[in-house]
């Protein structure tokens, strides 16, 4: 037995115990902070057309001429030889369409066109308030992306338009490209 005297003491250990434990317990609902510094939204959920998981970028800014940029890539099996591809959309809202007779799109790294993963497609739905919204898509492999991010310089070219990607579309660009992972081909079996 345990005598009377030694219950507040007992106690009072067990309560400071319990505090520091249950302060080591709590859950980090925020998560790590970026090395990339960007005010672009990217955010990976579940398709469920597809089911694979998939990572989307939205960037608030304007490149310009009324042109936003979003990207889009779904997660795959590190197993398959197959090199991950990444989607880029040039979106722009407007009464009618603009850039409808252009569907001639390409980017630019230091000058130099960038290769892509088959032709670009070009997509139009309607908007609110009656605008015309167009997408503008072209697929990129990863090897291209990583030529895209390191050079100081990005123009994307539709049509007679050219607009320069600001360093804060390409901080958006490098975290995304992070997030991706290229396939491992060096390990053969």
């Amino acid at each position: 037995m345990i005598p009377f005297k030694r219950i507040p003491l007992l106690l009072a250990i067990l309560l400071t115990f319990s505090a520091t434990g249950l302060a080591q317990k709590s859950f980090c609902t925020a998560p790590p902070p970026s090395p990339f510094h960007h005010s672009a939204l990217i955010v990976t959920s579940f398709d469920s057309g597809t089911g694979r998981m998939k990572t989307t970028l939205e960037h608030p800014h304007s490149l310009g001429d009324g042109i936003y940029m979003r990207a889009a890539f779904f997660y795959q099996d590190r197993r398959l030889r197959t090199p991950p591809t990444i989607d880029i959309f040039f979106v722009s809202a407007s009464k009618k369409p603009r850039y409808g007779d252009m569907h001639d799109l390409s980017i630019l790294a230091d000058g130099r066109a960038l290769p892509s993963v088959g032709a670009e497609q070009y997509f139009t739905e309607h908007g609110e308030r009656k605008l015309t919204v167009e997408k503008m898509r072209l697929t990129l492999t990863y090897a291209s992306l990583a030529t895209l991010i390191k050079a100081r310089r990005v123009t994307v070219r539709l049509g007679s338009t050219e607009v320069e990607l600001s360093n804060n579309h390409l901080e958006s660009l490098r975290e995304i490209a992070s997030l991706m992972a290229p396939p491992n081909n060096t390990a053969r079996r």
